[in-house]
């Protein structure tokens, strides 16, 4: 909770694992950005505001759309939790980016701090995490990690906060906010995301997503990133959300249009001519469920647009128009 003072900017969070004490990390394993894993839900509300949810996975998904180059995106994957095993998970340490809707990682058109004093009420933010047992990949054997702590050793949210030299230069001690009204422009907002299962592309197989419902606004793009079935279940003994599988062919429609067309796994060439990183992660350290074994890994996402595309070094300070809301598309991927 975030009380109504000058202006509000970056929000990490901290954890840090137990020490290693007898047996209870033999034969666990996390991988690359666990602390991004032990992330269930995030939600806030900005005073009396509706209040909007975000899953771990996609706080480090627009992370990695924000970061400006792939260097940075690698750094915060490994600041984001180091990979370990056994007893090096002992006192093992993960800060996390939260990106929220008025802050971005950005050093490059980062906006503007949120300016909480003209609100009445505090900002409100809830983190709920996973135990860290759930998260954990068991090495020794195809079953879930039980062994392991229930709880972190520490969890800390931290704030950077700006004020103003003089408090009398304040916009609520300068403006009477009874009669007027603030609009805090932001960069784009991410909707909750939607999860649909898919089939295997094994038979030449075609997955059609519709999407409906959209909230108020216009929608500039599509983000979509792809699990396997057995990283994707909290707590099974195997929970890696990070890892990210690349898709092959992927299509966009509107109303029967087509708005992208990536065949071939062609979208990590649009995507990286269209903005100056490429569509993935590197050194994504997988671990391996029932063996003592892990992999470097690259995670893959593609971007689907539905407006002009916009550069880096102007896309915060330019309004371009996407899709209006109350619409429907629908996305296919072989």
């Amino acid at each position: 909770m975030i009380s109504p003072q000058g202006g509000v900017s970056d929000i990490i969070l901290q954890f840090a694992l137990p020490a290693s004490t007898g047996s209870n990390y033999t034969n666990g394993a996390l991988s690359s950005g666990w602390g991004y894993a032990l992330i269930n839900r995030i939600s806030i509300r900005y005073g009396s505001s509706a209040q909007y949810f975000w899953s771990g996975p996609q706080m480090w998904l627009q992370n990695v759309l924000d970061a400006e180059v792939n260097p940075k995106v690698d750094a915060m994957l490994q600041l984001g939790g180091n990979a370990g095993t056994g007893a090096a998970l002992g006192n093992a340490q993960a800060s996390v980016y939260l990106k929220l809707p008025h802050s971005m990682c950005r050093a490059q058109g980062k906006p503007l701090p949120f300016p909480s004093d003209l609100l009445v009420q505090p900002i409100v933010i809830t983190v709920e995490l996973f135990s860290p047992t759930q998260i954990i990949t068991n090495q020794g054997a195809s079953a879930p990690f039980t062994v392991g702590p229930t709880a972190l050793a520490s969890a800390q949210l931290q704030v950077k906060q700006e004020m103003l030299t003089d408090s009398s230069d304040l916009l609520a001690r300068r403006v009477d906010m009874n009669s007027h009204a603030y609009t805090f422009p932001l960069p784009y907002f991410c909707q909750q995301e939607t999860t649909v299962a898919v089939t295997s592309d094994a038979n030449n197989s075609v997955n059609s997503i519709n999407l409906t419902g959209f909230r108020a606004g216009e929608v500039k793009h599509i983000v979509c990133w792809l699990t396997t079935a057995s990283t994707s279940t909290p707590g099974s003994g195997n929970y890696q959300p990070l890892s990210w599988v690349a898709m092959s062919d992927i299509q966009l429609t509107y109303n029967g249009e087509i708005f992208n067309r990536y065949d071939a796994g062609s979208f990590q060439l649009w995507n990286t001519v269209e903005d100056e990183k490429t569509p993935v992660v590197n050194g994504l350290v997988q671990q391996t469920f029932g063996s003592v074994a892990s992999t470097t890994v690259v995670a893959y996402y593609a971007r689907l647009d539905l407006a002009q595309v916009n550069q880096g070094y102007d896309r915060e300070t330019k309004l371009v128009h996407g899709k209006p809301k109350g619409w429907a598309c629908a996305a296919a991927a072989a």
